[in-house]
């Protein structure tokens, strides 16, 4: 079997020791850190230049909310997985955010475990949906 495309990753969380933790769990054989940012705003310059497969939001920024920016990645990419990456882990945040497109949630403080687990789930249904759609 043929190897597997990396995956592109963007990162968009407030802080940025947390940024630089997940660029170090995450980045590896199966995926590329392709950008970060700290802000809504700067993530939307960003991601207007910069594909991604899969984004992990976090949901309390300081210029907007992430459940905002989940609409808006949503409209710009809709291809992109987005995993809510969060300290927020109360019922309706993580409800509101599942039915506005999120496909997972990763609650702060996490452990690479936690991280890679989630990102592989995401992929493997990634996966199942494209070999669903056939050949493109």
């Amino acid at each position: 079997m043929a190897s597997q495309q990396r995956l592109r990753v963007f990162i968009i969380d407030d802080n940025e020791m947390t940024r630089g933790l997940l660029r170090v769990i995450i980045q590896g054989e199966q995926f590329d850190v392709v950008g970060d940012a700290g802000t809504a705003e700067s993530a939307k310059l960003r991601l207007r230049s910069q594909k991604a497969d899969i984004v992990c939001l976090d949901v309390v920024m300081p210029d907007g909310d992430g459940l905002s920016l989940l609409e808006w990645i949503g409209q710009k990419q809709p291809q992109a997985a987005v995993l809510m990456v969060t300290a927020s882990a109360d019922r309706s945040t993580v409800e509101q955010s599942l039915r506005n497109g999120a496909k997972g949630y990763i609650v702060k403080p996490f452990t690479p475990g936690a991280v890679m687990d989630t990102l592989n789930h995401v992929v493997a249904k990634m996966r199942a949906a494209r070999a669903a759609a056939g050949p493109a």
